[in-house]
């Protein structure tokens, strides 16, 4: 199965006050339909965020185009 791309059209926000919680030793996995995006917060700490796309949704154009092969 060949794996999709998005990229984001608009700023996703991550509000202050926004509950971090540990999960050291936790595994969990995710179904299709998710998709992950690694990201840097300083030079010591980075994180991952899982965002769901559901790819039938009539408002996906608005908030996310596919990247193509090439692309």
């Amino acid at each position: 199965m060949k794996t999709k791309k998005f990229v984001s059209k608009k700023d996703i926000v991550i509000p202050a006050g926004t509950v971090f919680e540990n999960c050291d030793g936790c595994k969990t996995e995710y179904a299709s339909g998710n998709y992950r995006f690694g990201f840097g917060l300083t030079k010591d700490s980075s994180g991952t965020l899982v965002y769901g796309i559901d790819e039938l949704d009539k408002d996906l154009p608005e908030w996310f185009e596919e990247i193509k092969d090439g692309a």
